[in-house]
């Protein structure tokens, strides 16, 4: 969230937006607030409201609206990517208790995974890397030990010479 509000208070409000009209998608209105001027709302692909942020005021509809996003569920349902073990959430209660404590805003709780690395996760890294390109990484790693090694045994043949 400090990210968050540091991106707006420096470069949503700073000059180099100064003159020039950005469209903001985002569901964290109140912290957007300060710096728009004018305000969309919308629900499954359909424009609720749409106008400037002080007519939302004059009619008093700005607190409704704020109001609204607050009342976001934020207990999306768990996704484990059998990917990556480090998105399994080991304490899944854990989390739905902080989920509960913090409802109504839009934060979600930071979770990682403990203990070793499985196979499974070095099998995807050289997946992703290719194949050919850790074969000719270690192909390589081979010929530098090998031109290595036979540096060393030279350098002792010329020693006893």
């Amino acid at each position: 969230m400090h990210v968050a509000q540091h991106l707006v208070n420096h470069c949503l409000s700073g000059p180099l937006v100064h003159n020039r009209t950005i469209i903001l998608v985002t569901h964290h209105i109140s912290l957007c607030l300060p710096v728009a001027s004018y305000l969309v709302e919308l629900s499954h692909g359909k424009v609720l409201r749409k106008g400037s942020i002080q007519d939302f005021e004059d009619l008093g509809q700005l607190a409704e609206i704020v109001e609204a996003e607050d009342e976001v569920a934020i207990n999306p349902p768990l996704i484990v990517s059998p990917e990556n073990e480090a998105d399994v959430v080991q304490d899944h209660a854990k989390v739905q208790e902080e989920d509960r404590r913090i409802k109504g805003k839009l934060i979600e709780v930071e979770a990682r995974a403990e203990g070793r690395v499985s196979w499974f996760t070095y099998v995807t890294y050289i997946r992703a890397a290719g194949i050919i390109s850790w074969i000719l990484t270690i192909l390589l790693m081979l010929l530098i030990r090998a031109i290595n090694i036979g540096n060393q045994v030279a350098y002792g043949k010329l020693l006893k010479c």
